[in-house]
């Protein structure tokens, strides 16, 4: 199987798989709005828990973007390497530059790829500022675009949540990974909402642009879900964050 051929194939198992396994987990989820399906396309989405990839997973064929520690975790490394995912490597400039390669070429393989730009989980009631090196792979990528994502859970056990409830999901330390699993697959049966914007085109942008763009987008579909609970938004912070350490996937920026 020719490898753009296998990359769409292996995308198309894991949604499978990951329908199947939110079902036995008492997981549902919808979709509002329509992810693009002719352009390669960086996802870019909020982060609030463990299972947040494969909750989105049951809706996108993507391949996820995971930090190259995650290849030396016993079992986890295992599942990274069956679904395809891409390892980011940070402090390296060649391998840095081997993984926005890998990006592109997944996003023109007809495969998403799936990023948490904020670089940590929070509580859905306000974004951290995004990772600009995050944005690297799609920078001035002519034929590229970002799709902007927020999703939080919208019931838990058939029951509306408030802006109190719809935290026990969330993960925060000094709560561990497994730990996080279990607390949340024993709140009942979870709905999610899973809300996509319209595409962001990439080309003439720089990484900074795009981090501020899809911030603002992503920050205006939190709004959307937030007004459906009747919650407030936190207040708002600086859109993207440079921190040491992200040049080595910014070479070109």
């Amino acid at each position: 199987m020719a490898p753009d051929a296998r990359a769409r194939y292996i995308a198309l198992r894991q949604r499978v798989g990951c329908v199947r396994l939110s079902r036995g987990l008492r997981i549902t989820s919808e979709l509002v709005g329509n992810p693009p399906e002719d352009k390669p396309t960086l996802i870019v989405s909020n982060h609030i828990g463990t299972l947040d990839p494969w909750i989105l997973a049951t809706h996108l064929d993507v391949s996820f973007v995971a930090k190259s520690e995650m290849g030396t975790w016993p079992v986890i490394s295992w599942v990274c390497k069956a679904v395809g995912i891409i390892f980011a490597h940070r402090g390296r400039i060649t391998k840095a530059e081997q993984t926005v390669d890998e990006i592109r070429q997944r996003m023109r393989a007809g495969v998403s790829v799936l990023i948490f730009p904020e670089g940590t989980t929070s509580d859905g009631t306000g974004l951290l500022p995004f990772k600009a090196g995050g944005l690297q792979s799609v920078a001035g990528m002519d034929d590229g675009y970002i799709v902007p994502v927020y999703f939080h859970v919208r019931s838990i056990s058939g029951v509306k949540v408030d802006e109190s409830s719809r935290q026990t999901v969330t993960w925060s330390s000094p709560q561990g990974m497994f730990e996080n699993i279990w607390h949340v697959l024993g709140l009942g049966r979870l709905h999610y909402v899973i809300r996509v914007g319209d595409p962001i085109p990439a080309a003439g942008k720089n990484r900074k642009t795009l981090a501020e763009e899809s911030f603002s987008a992503v920050s205006d579909l939190m709004s959307a879900e937030l007004s459906e609970i009747g919650a407030t938004k936190r207040n708002e912070v600086d859109p993207v964050r440079t921190q040491e350490g992200e040049q080595v996937l910014s070479q070109h920026a």
